[in-house]
């Protein structure tokens, strides 16, 4: 991308009472449900796949927003809003109060993978309409613990998705349409933690073998690293991402891209900055928008 103040860009039956007793308990035992263990790329794990597996009838309701709409200061025509990333990191946002960009609420977003399964890496989000946007209405798979549960595929080119009830975040695990085995899946289910700010942040805490992108880090040239994405949807999308050295000419953003829409990008003390939308609301974000470090 051109390097600038701001870039633009266009657009997971024998006799006799013993035979017959014999029969049914052999009958019995046949009927034990077997479960399939779900392939991967990798090579299966030595531990065996549990034998009996309850199938879930529970279903998502009607969905509720996922979305958080932060706490602002308001002073002689400015905004000022104080964002927390994913993993704990801050920022100051500071821009016109027509702007209305804390109203256009804000989500986290991170990638990650399992400590020497780099190639199984996944993106965490939270999709805006919640756990109920992210099962479609079909029936739970499974509960992969306390606060996890494993839904179908949303389509055919989807794997199935893992959801972290992180109240009252819902946070997704999109897996690969070919899928982790249930041992990594679990692996993420008990090493991801979660907690809530008291301004109504999520910040996660892994623990290894989870790993979760740096800031800055670039994944087959994906920025991957921890992110805000405030709006989306039809409206306008602002990323917000922190990156040491930040370069826009070395970094993209499907999400930005693949809306076919206005957008433009900067970096700012140490922060990288995309939005799109109308070409109106964009350059004015570009033009208005200020962001800084914040303790």
């Amino acid at each position: 991308m051109v390097s600038g103040r701001y870039d633009i860009i266009e657009a997971e039956e024998p006799k006799g009472p013993r035979r017959w007793i014999g029969a049914v308990v052999l009958a019995a035992l046949v009927a034990v449900p077997v479960v399939s263990m779900l392939t991967s790329r990798q090579p299966a794990a030595t531990t065996p796949f549990p034998t009996s597996v309850p199938v879930p009838s529970a279903s998502m309701g009607e969905q509720v927003p996922n979305v958080l709409h932060p706490p602002v200061r308001r002073r002689d025509g400015w905004e000022t809003v104080r964002a927390v990333f994913p993993d704990g990191g801050k920022a100051e946002l500071r821009y016109p109060a027509e702007l209305r960009i804390a109203q256009l609420g804000v989500r986290p977003a991170q990638g990650g993978w399992l400590e020497g399964y780099f190639g199984l890496f996944r993106w965490l989000t939270t999709p805006g309409g919640g756990a109920a946007e992210l099962s479609g209405r079909r029936p739970m798979i499974r509960e992969m613990g306390e606060k996890v549960t494993l839904w179908p595929a949303r389509n055919p080119d989807d794997g199935q998705v893992m959801v972290f009830d992180f109240a009252p975040w819902s946070l997704a695990l999109q897996d690969g349409r070919e899928g982790m085995t249930f041992e990594q899946r679990m692996l993420w289910a008990e090493n991801l933690k979660g907690k809530v700010t008291k301004d109504g942040y999520l910040v996660l805490a892994p623990r290894l073998p989870v790993r979760l992108a740096a800031p800055g880090q670039i994944f087959g040239k994906e920025l991957v690293g921890p992110q805000l994405w405030f709006g989306g949807a039809r409206e306008t999308l602002i990323v917000l991402a922190p990156i040491p050295g930040c370069d826009i000419t070395s970094i993209e953003l499907p999400m930005i891209e693949q809306r076919r829409r206005f957008s433009a990008e900067m970096c700012q003390n140490g922060f990288y900055v995309a939005a799109s939308g109308s070409r109106g609301s964009v350059e004015q974000i570009m033009a208005g928008l200020r962001v800084t470090p914040a303790k």
